[in-house]
């Protein structure tokens, strides 16, 4: 021990509520060396008396010190820093936890490098409750390994972002000496107190005299609650920016920051090996981090929502009870390495998946002989490697099995996949076979999801080992194909699906959103068997001379060697930018390799005066390859277009945008690769920016509302979602900006729809017209050229008419995938899991979905717990959401009824009136308050639109039907809507049956409390006389809210907390009578009882004010809001808490028969909800 340095643990104490926790987790510290200091800052006895209670029991020395006069966070900590006799400070704060081995671990790594100023660790955040919160990017785990980081660079880093991510003072180690010698100047920088960043202000003068050390397990568990001096900061936006201001002005002053270019590096080491030093950006690899975890949770989340409810499962289970358990699958698992541990990870997976009502059987194929246990009926069948697919053949000839499917030993089935499989083979008997989605194993346990597109000959074509695998295959159209080809036993799947296309076509395929197996690897095993299958598919197609090349791993790249060579006639229109046009057609003519092209420029009216004369000496210089078409008046662009088509002598057409520059010899042989086949009418290139992103890769149809450039902005080197970047594949649209197209289809779809789609978005109509009559589009990244002017796919002007003509569509693009969001720019996010999965296809229950305004308040009350409730009790489907859907993402999920709370603003009215245009959707206005006339002095009353009236009647003119609170409400809107519907508030059983019982008379006075939120500061004030008066007879408990006036005569006050925690919160503050105060105003008297029953649900007596909201049967004391009767009813109560105890009683018994969210309550909202 005497070869340890002596470590001081300073706790600055305030706060009492968790200073026990924070002491016992310094007195359990591992290291031996150890004192703890605590000074007292808090205005109650009770830190003291834990103190005293661990003094006398813990090794550790404890030394006490209560201030006269409270210091404040500042000099309390210079206080017990004053009072520390260790070598080593370890700051404390008093709500915060350390790891038994915290002290030691960091004390170890400043030992091991005196150059180190100061080490810290990963820290995680909890609640109040100690219950853990999600990272924020300053918490995230800054290095995998532990480091060494320079302080220099960071004190630099720190003077242009103030992202604390060494963590709070709880969190790091130095020495004593550093910051004693700082004295009162522990906060301050340059003699400049530092406000909200006074520990970064300690951090940096350390740092700018040594290094960092950054450990990254968690060591300390830092606290997040209402009760901490920075809840200001959390409540009040932006009040702390004068501090960090202040921070980075004085660095500068101080000149400890250097300028840099470009984004700021700092030398990072590892501690284990400090030889070698990388320059990191810490912001952006800070940034990386979290957007990972934030992708890994969301992917988690997503997978964990695929879980049937109970009244779903059993929706699901008697349908498939009605088709005589569903269609039965094998399951064959292929077992080459006899590998027991993985073989059990599938088959327990089976076994699952079976528990969920799929009708499965398991049949391994194992060389190893395997003994069948007592419950275990699985088929097994030993024989060697080269025996499997004779014996999968047998299995699909043998009639026992509808459908047949092949997995890997160490391979899962997912529960939801194989439970939505079930229900989706009940329907086609023209399906030949079906494949999945899959989750695919990254790392330890991070699983990520695979969503394909539909069936996309192209990308199967580009990446088999992906995309032909655990194909769930129809037995007897196996068999009638020939079964499985021996020859090929590491593509058996690839080989089969492409027989099957040679002999019937593409029909008869088909594809589940859904994720029916969890991969242990992304993709199949590399093997020269798929360049071969590949190669006999495209002979049997007729391509003699086609290649198959080998890009990257897993990655082909066809060229079907058509012997023909077509003439192309590149359209390019010129319209004012004629510099612009030079440089695409000396580009064009410099690097396009194919040689059997000609130009055809489309002059529309260009005024440049160079215009003529360039063209004309173009003529000369390219004779009959070139055409112009001078137009004598401008047309819009697809005009312009047509009419150059029709002038065209080629084969095929080429679409380019006059602003494009080719840059590959080989670009218009890759074009025409793809578009000489048959099947094939529309092929498009990839578009890359000068700055190295991309501009266009493939139109996804219903993002943006409409239709977006999928990957938009990613690096041009960027792999893409599932390598689609990387290879060739069918989408359904790609933009002119180079589009070629088969010269008859053009003309048979009579060209591009100029008289709808002049001003935009007719390219991606056209693609859409040319798919209805059977051709497929290709998107290929071999033809790349460069675009620097992307433009918005379907402008504004033409949304409508896009929207309409195309409205079946644009929510499930084939080419992408519906679990995939609309909503995120470039495409290819995870969609909401509760609005992407819905595993009642065939729709026995109504489906509604609803927007709440808010998770506080009414929005729990109105919408939240009603749609839960009648979810759980199997009345309806349904969905939550905190905006207004846009038009795709209502579509997608396609619900009978929209529950819209409170759309009042203008982006929300905005967002009806579109719905109410495009959507029969039965749309549901919802609305709690009287919100013409909200008092005041309610904080609220700033959000509502200044011309509500107008708001209201325009939100509601949109809506099929106005469901309100109460009747005072309905009748003082009555004009406003034909169909008002009232549905008053009940409470939750959930959340309010079963409270436990709140204890009475715990206090010397009797508890008197109010409990409410912040907007009731008028209502508060009716009774602040009577507050001031009775304090001395009762103990005030404020909960929520309480006016900075009665502060002096209020007893407790606790702050606002979670909803869900409310209840149990409210019952526990042992409150001996509530009071209820409401102004008397419109408003109020529109309001409902919701606050007695709450305090009733408690079994809380109540004192109320005699409104209109709060008359009725409940059994409280009513008072006119006059000083005297207030007083006198409170004492009433106070004098005979027998009484009153029997009253609180009553109320909760009337509440538990009346009030309760039971069966007659869901079904009042459902008939208000749903269409008669």
């Amino acid at each position: 021990m005497k070869d340890l340095p002596l470590v001081s643990v300073i706790i600055p104490a305030y706060k009492a509520s968790w200073f026990e926790t924070a002491l016992a987790s310094a007195c359990a510290q591992t290291y031996a060396n150890l004192e703890i200091i605590v000074c007292d800052d808090s205005d109650g006895a009770m830190i003291g008396a834990i103190v005293e209670r661990y003094a006398g029991s813990q090794q550790v020395p404890i030394r006490y010190q209560r201030n006269q006069q409270p210091l404040h966070e500042m000099r309390n900590t210079v206080e017990c820093i004053r009072l520390a006799r260790g070598f080593y400070i370890k700051f404390l704060h008093d709500d915060d936890v350390l790891a038994p081995d915290c002290v030691a671990r960091l004390v170890a790594t400043m030992e091991a490098d005196p150059h180190i100023a100061l080490a810290t660790s990963r820290r995680e955040r909890i609640d109040s409750a100690g219950q853990p919160l999600a990272d924020i990017l300053a918490t995230v785990t800054a290095f995998p390994q532990p480091v060494r980081v320079d302080g220099p660079g960071l004190v630099s880093l720190l003077a242009e972002h103030t992202l604390n991510f060494i963590g709070e003072p709880s969190c790091v180690l130095c020495r004593r000496a550093d910051v004693l010698a700082y004295g009162d100047q522990l906060m301050s920088l340059n003699g400049q107190p530092i406000d909200w960043v006074g520990d970064l202000s300690i951090y940096v003068k350390l740092l700018q005299c040594g290094h960092l050390a950054y450990l990254p397990q968690t060591l300390t568990w830092v606290r997040v609650s209402s009760e901490q001096f920075s809840q200001q900061g959390r409540d009040t936006p932006g009040i702390g920016q004068q501090g960090h201001d202040n921070f980075r002005h004085q660095l500068r002053e101080l000149g400890w920051h250097q300028p840099v270019e470009g984004p700021r590096q700092v030398a990072v080491a590892r501690l284990d090996n400090p030889e070698v030093v990388q320059q990191v950006d810490i912001i952006a690899h800070l940034n990386d981090v979290r957007n990972t975890l934030v992708q890994q949770e969301q992917q988690r989340q997503w997978l964990a929502a695929r879980v049937p409810s109970e009244p779903q499962s059993r929706l699901i289970g008697q349908r498939l009870a009605q088709m005589a358990g569903g269609p039965t699958i094998a399951v064959v698992v292929l077992d080459p390495a006899g590998d027991s541990q993985a073989l059990q990870a599938t088959l327990a997976s089976i076994a699952h998946a079976r528990s969920t009502g799929a009708m499965l059987q398991g049949i391994v194929l194992t060389p190893q002989s395997r003994r069948q246990s007592p419950g275990d009926d699985m088929q097994y069948c030993s024989c060697q490697r080269d025996g499997f697919v004779a014996q999968i053949n047998r299995i699909a000839r043998s009639g026992d099995h509808r459908w047949l499917m092949l997995v890997e030993a160490g391979d899962r089935l997912t529960d939801s996949g194989m439970l939505i499989s079930s229900l989706e083979l009940l329907d086609d008997p023209q399906c030949r076979a079906i494949y999945g989605d899959a989750m695919v194993h990254e790392h330890g346990d991070v699983v990520s999801p695979a969503l394909r597109p539909d069936f996309n000959l192209d990308y199967l074509l580009s990446m088999p080992g992906v995309l032909a695998r655990n194909w769930l295959f129809r037995a007897s159209a196996v068999a009638e194909a020939g079964g499985f080809n021996e020859q090929y036993p590491a593509a058996l799947e690839l080989e089969l699906i492409l027989r099957m296309i040679n002999r019937q076509g593409m029909v008869g395929f088909g594809h589940l959103c859904e994720p029916l197996v969890i991969n242990q690897r992304a993709a199949l095993a590399d093997s020269p068997e798929f360049a071969e299958v590949l190669g006999l598919h495209l002979q049997e197609r007729g391509y003699a001379q086609a290649q198959v090349l080998s890009l990257r791993s897993g990655q082909f790249r066809i060229r079907y060697g058509h012997p023909q060579r077509p003439s192309v006639s590149i359209v390019l229109v010129l319209d004012t930018d004629l510099p612009a046009l030079q440089r695409c057609v000396i580009s064009l003519l410099e690097h396009t390799r194919y040689p059997n092209y000609e130009l055809l420029i489309v002059n529309n009216a260009c005024a440049d005066p160079q215009a003529a004369a360039w063209l004309a000496g173009s003529r000369q210089l390219l004779g009959e390859r070139l055409q112009v078409v001078d137009l004598p008046l401008a047309r819009g662009r697809a005009s312009a277009i047509n009419l150059g088509a029709a002038q065209a002598r080629g084969e095929y057409l080429l679409l380019l945008r006059s602003d494009t520059v080719l840059m590959q010899e080989q670009w218009l042989d890759e074009l025409l690769n793809h578009a000489q086949r048959p099947e094939v009418a529309i092929v498009g290139a990839k578009a890359v920016s000068t700055a190295r992103t991309i501009t266009h890769a493939g139109i996804i149809l219903g993002l943006e509302e409409s239709a977006g450039h999928g990957f938009a902005g990613q690096a041009m080197s960027a792999s893409g979602y599932m390598n689609r970047l990387f290879v060739d594949q069918n989408y359904s649209a790609v933009s002119d900006v180079c589009l070629m197209i088969r010269r008859e289809v053009f003309e048979a779809v009579n060209g591009l729809d100029a008289e709808v789609f002049e001003q935009g978005a007719a390219d991606i109509d056209l693609c859409l017209r040319v798919a209805r009559t059977g051709y497929l589009t290709v998107w290929t990244p071999h033809a790349a050229i460069i675009h620097d002017h992307p433009q918005t796919a379907v402008p504004l002007a033409v949304r409508q008419s896009f929207q309409r003509r195309w409205a079946a569509e644009l929510p499930r693009d084939p080419a992408y995938n519906t679990s995939l969001s609309l909503g995120d720019a470039g495409g290819f996010k995870l969609a909401d899991a509760q609005l992407a999965w819905q595993p009642l296809s065939w729709k026995p229950l109504p489906v509604i979905l609803a927007r709440a305004a808010d998770v506080y308040g009414c929005g729990h009350y109105r919408i939240i717990q009603p749609l839960q409730a009648l979810k759980n009790a199997g009345h309806a489907e349904g969905a939550l959401i905190h905006g207004l859907p846009g038009l795709m993402q209502l579509q997608r999920y396609a619900p009978d009824t929209l529950v819209m709370q409170r759309p009042l603003q203008e982006q929300s009215l905005e967002a009806i009136e579109k719905i109410k245009a495009f959507s029969q959707v039965f749309k549901v206005y919802e609305l709690d308050d009287y919100y013409p006339n909200v008092p005041l002095k309610s904080v609220h009353r700033g959000s509502v639109p200044k011309d509500i009236m107008r708001s209201l009647r325009r939100g509601l003119a949109c809506a099929d039907r106005f469901v309100v609170s109460t009747e005072p409400l309905a009748e003082a809107l009555g004009n406003f809507h034909s169909k008002i519907h009232v549905v008053k508030n009940r409470l939750d059983p959930q959340w309010w049956a079963a409270l436990p019982p709140s204890a009475r008379r715990t206090s010397r006075k009797p508890r008197v409390g109010w409990a409410g939120g912040s907007g009731h500061t008028g209502d508060l004030e009716l009774i602040a006389d009577v507050v001031k008066a009775l304090c001395d007879e009762v103990d005030w408990v404020f909960f929520g809210m309480c006016p900075q006036r009665l502060r002096p005569f209020v007893k407790e006050f606790h702050p606002g907390i979670r909803i869900d925690l409310y209840p149990a919160a409210l019952a526990r503050l042992d409150l001996d009578l509530a009071v209820a105060p409401l102004e008397d105003n419109l408003f109020n008297a529109c309001k409902s009882n919701l606050r007695l029953l709450e305090y009733g649900a408690c079994a809380i007596p109540v004192v109320c004010s005699d409104g209109p909201s709060y008359r009725g049967d409940l059994p409280v004391t009513r008072v006119n809001n006059r000083f005297r009767d207030w007083v006198e009813a409170i004492r009433m109560h106070v004098n005979d808490l027998d009484a009153a105890a029997v009253a609180g009683d009553t109320l909760r018994d009337c509440i538990h028969r009346d009030w309760m969210l039971d069966e007659v309550g869901l079904q009042q909202w459902r008939k208000a909800w749903l269409a008669d």
